[in-house]
């Protein structure tokens, strides 16, 4: 019987290790470096950010672009996060502004942006019906860094800042599909109008689970940058499905 429990122990641990996963991380360090990951990079600059350089999208074309696939694997839960350095304060936001998005027009989507009135916003539009986890009124300054999270699942929609959850929503679904790729400091194509951010996005991941607040990265990334490393922790072993 002790046998029995440690093999199905370690059944359950292969499981779970190869269920939740990091699908992609891409420190965002230079174009050279996102073109290596498959990214395709238009305008914008290569700057200091959080944890060595990121992408700062300036002017209305800046975007960087990847592909979704191998990249977002799951459509019913998944987490995005990334580290933004303010080109702004927060106080004068007017309209949207997207750090992350992917939207397969008209009628799904995950974003993870600013909105009016100087809130964060974890946002998912599912089967064209639109689901936001919004923060309250921030008070970020120019030239801040800070985290930003948002996971979708079993859980709800939900939105961290800086490691504390700040924003929710009982929706728990997600997209039923997604598009060909997704798209960091602007908006996706193909639209009519763009939003350079004027911010610094740097150390973006995905995962293919709704990570709980234990596991985001809040620390420097760098020991875990190798594209779709396997980073498992005792919080996915839990949630596991």
């Amino acid at each position: 019987m002790k046998t029995l429990c440690i093999i199905t122990t370690i059944t359950l641990l292969c499981l779970s290790v190869a269920v939740a996963k990091e699908t992609f991380y891409s420190a965002l360090e230079s174009k050279a470096e996102v073109e290596k990951e498959g990214g395709t990079v238009d305008g914008g600059s290569f700057v200091p950010g959080k944890y060595g350089n990121g992408f700062i999208s300036e002017e209305q074309g800046d975007v960087i672009h990847f592909p979704v696939e191998d990249r977002f694997v799951n459509l019913d839960e998944g987490t995005v996060e990334l580290w933004v350095t303010m080109g702004f304060d927060t106080s004068t936001i007017t309209g949207e502004l997207f750090m992350f998005m992917t939207y397969m027009r008209p009628t799904d989507a995950v974003f993870l942006q600013f909105d009016n009135g100087g809130i964060a916003r974890m946002r998912i539009k599912s089967a064209g019906s639109w689901k936001n986890a919004d923060s309250a009124k921030l008070n970020w300054k120019a030239g801040e860094h800070h985290h930003m999270a948002g996971t979708w699942g079993p859980d709800g929609l939900k939105l961290y800042l800086d490691g504390e959850l700040k924003g929710e929503n009982s929706f728990t679904e997600g997209p039923k599909v997604f598009a060909e790729t997704f798209e960091i400091n602007n908006t996706s194509p193909p639209s009519t109008f763009a939003h350079p951010t004027n911010c610094v996005v740097d150390s973006l991941r995905i995962s293919d689970h709704q990570k709980d607040v234990n596991e985001l990265i809040l620390d420097d990334p760098a020991p875990v940058h190798p594209l779709g490393k396997l980073t498992t922790t005792w919080g996915q072993l839990k949630t596991a499905k």
